[in-house]
């Protein structure tokens, strides 16, 4: 008898102990919790965000330019379900459950929700009821200049996947924080004002904190990410979509005479391999060479019928 209270001592023990040690999370592992602390990691995030911009790209021109006089489909009889994916679009009657609509959906979500995470780790937060985003202090190891600069950059992307969701779907899902799946649950959709009221939020709070150099002067290194002009400009597109031309002129003023951005004097230099981010460009989601990778598609997508690769080659790096 007393062999057995013994062992059942030494196994409450034994269990007591192990349960102690299993509560405790991989100190390797990296967490949203333990990334964000320097602006070195920030930036990394952030560039993982511009990455984030390319796959709703793949799908986006299917719910846009497909439905214009922009791109015309070239067999609308086509019995290949690829094709007949394309024409539904096409007419507008796409089923509840089509691909390129899901795809859209859920890559625009997935990366506002990491521009979320580094906006909740830089401690700048949208407040609803007043319809700015606030920025407290934080715990990150940054400076305030670099903070400024960083969501900025953030709160502008943000911005933009809203205002195109927006515009192809009405009132969708306001999710300005990082949000658990069960929280996600129960979640309804907004109001198109109150996702207008977000877009212009953020573009107001990029507008005044980020980058304003001229374009002659922004490093080649920050080419291709947003700045307060970038956030200005998509800002006025956003008035003059709801009708506040008398909103939108001043900001365009301001962007036509400070920011250096402009019209190239040849317009073929628009073209040319050596003017990708030329001061006519404010902002352009950007790939590097080839198709394959981190290479844009869209040559090969749009090249004439039958083509194949010989427009840009696949293996090319």
């Amino acid at each position: 008898m007393k062999n057995i209270i013994k062992l059942f001592v030494l196994a409450s023990f034994f269990f007591a102990s192990c349960e102690k040690n299993i509560d405790l999370y991989p100190q390797s592992n990296i967490t949203t919790e333990n990334f964000y602390t320097t602006n070195a990691e920030i930036q990394i995030a952030l560039s993982g965000c511009y990455n984030g911009l390319r796959e709703p790209l793949l799908e986006e021109w299917k719910l846009s330019e497909l439905r214009s006089d922009n791109t015309i489909m070239y067999s609308s009889n086509s019995k290949s379900v690829p094709n007949r994916d394309l024409s539904d679009l096409d007419l507008f009657i796409p089923n509840t459950s089509h691909q390129a609509i899901y795809n859209y959906w859920i890559s625009n979500y997935f990366n506002i929700r990491n521009l979320n995470v580094i906006l909740n780790g830089l401690n700048v937060n949208y407040k609803p009821e007043t319809g700015a985003l606030v920025s407290e202090t934080t715990a990150v190891k940054i400076t305030d200049a670099e903070k400024k600069v960083a969501a900025s950059e953030a709160a502008t992307l943000r911005a933009y996947h809203y205002f195109n969701l927006v515009r192809l779907f009405g009132g969708v899902f306001l999710v300005h924080e990082p949000a658990d799946p069960f929280q996600a649950t129960s979640m309804n959709r907004s109001t198109v004002a109150d996702i207008y009221k977000l877009i212009i939020a953020d573009l107001q709070f990029a507008a005044a904190n980020g980058n304003s150099l001229k374009y002659a002067s922004i490093p080649p290194t920050s080419l291709g990410k947003t700045n307060a002009w970038t956030a200005k400009a998509l800002l006025a597109k956003v008035y003059l979509t709801l009708n506040r031309k008398a909103d939108a002129i001043p900001v365009l003023t301001d962007i036509i005479a400070n920011s250096g951005y402009g019209l190239n004097t040849l317009y073929a230099d628009n073209f040319t391999v050596t003017s990708e981010m030329s001061k006519e460009i404010m902002f352009a989601v950007r790939y590097k060479a080839g198709g394959i990778g981190q290479g844009s598609p869209f040559p090969n997508l749009f090249a004439p019928e039958l083509s194949g690769i010989a427009i840009i080659k696949s293996n090319t790096l």
